[in-house]
């Protein structure tokens, strides 16, 4: 009997509303509500819709869902729960204008890391691994165009930035800030569920941690992508993409996106150091200036979080396990 009763104390311990904070817990409600929205949406587009997946429509029912039941819905209701500033502050026009800017580097390592590790994975013998949920559309009009941001980008980048730079980073205390650098990137890695990007996306969620962090905001990492999605189009001629849809081996890629993708790796990474260097600054500027005003909120980030092992519980080893039996699900060709 007093094993049961400890069983019982523990799960409640390690499932109610933590007090303090921590940073685990919304990864847990995070992934029950991806594996919600995947075997709903497998259960739509089972014959309920007249369109596929794949298709500009289908792909936007599926982000709507999956962001909503994901990022949305468990931020939101964290955030109402032990009220928790998951948003931010704002600290100035001009950091959110450096973010913005920033997307220019962001895009050209998303498009070079993709290109070398779609080569990489074939010349070793891989096959192409589809993302969980993608669009494919020929025919692109101002319409298909604007839609195709919208789903692709604006509502991602809101979801995403709300639950990872929010309501994830609010379980980190200012003293344990160095441990969100590392684990968050990953875990927008796990949740991508997009095998060839993967490392670019890493890469991307560390700078957003940064930018997150300088303008002490979630507005600023949402203008990152932005920014990363309109640089796309204006220079993917120049630099563009290898698309998986017509690539199967690795003879398939030109020798010419080389010549695009090395010089584009070197002039993003000058950037980036120019955009940290810069932002930082800018957030200097902002907490102490000149009249010695410090600027200091009430409640700093990650003010009602507890230490950095308080994250390390059960709620995230049962979130993270959902999330590995939708990467085997993937692997095997399991998709919406």
């Amino acid at each position: 009997m007093n094993v049961l009763l400890a069983v019982k104390n523990f799960l409640v311990r390690s499932f109610r509303y933590p007090k303090p904070y921590n940073w685990g817990y919304p990864v847990f409600f995070g992934a029950v509500g991806y594996g919600f929205a995947f075997l709903l949406l497998k259960l739509m587009f089972s014959g309920a819709f007249p369109f596929s997946s794949t298709s500009l429509i289908g792909c936007a029912v599926i982000v709507i869902v999956l962001e909503m039941a994901a990022f949305i819905a468990p931020s939101v209701l964290l955030a109402e729960k032990g009220g928790l500033n998951i948003t931010g502050r704002y600290t100035g026009i001009g950091a959110l204008i450096l973010s913005f800017l920033s997307g220019a580097p962001v895009y050209l390592i998303k498009a070079s890391v993709h290109n070398l590790s779609v080569a990489l994975w074939l010349k070793l013998g891989g096959s192409i691994v589809f993302p969980a949920f993608f669009y494919i559309f020929q025919d692109i009009t101002g319409q298909t165009l604007f839609l195709g941001i919208l789903i692709d980008t604006v509502i991602p980048a809101f979801g995403l930035s709300l639950f990872f730079l929010g309501a994830v980073w609010q379980g980190f205390s200012d003293k344990n800030r160095k441990w969100a650098f590392i684990f968050i990137p990953l875990l927008i890695g796990l949740f991508s569920l997009n095998f060839l990007d993967i490392a670019a996306i890493v890469i991307i969620g560390w700078w957003l941690c940064i930018v997150r962090n300088h303008t002490e905001n979630i507005y600023g990492p949402v203008l990152v992508l932005l920014g990363s999605r309109l640089t796309g189009i204006l220079i993917e001629s120049i630099v563009g993409e290898l698309d998986i849809t017509v690539i199967r081996l690795y003879s398939d890629i030109p020798s010419t996106v080389y010549y695009s993708t090395i010089p584009a790796l070197i002039v993003a990474v000058i950037l980036l150091a120019f955009f940290r260097k810069t932002l930082g600054e800018f957030h200097f500027a902002y907490s102490a200036d000149i009249y010695g005003d410090t600027r200091d909120p009430a409640e700093k980030d990650g003010g009602k979080a507890g230490g950095f092992f308080k994250g390390v519980n059960l709620t995230i080893v049962l979130g993270i396990a959902i999330m590995v039996v939708l990467w085997i699900m993937l692997f095997d060709g399991t998709r919406i």
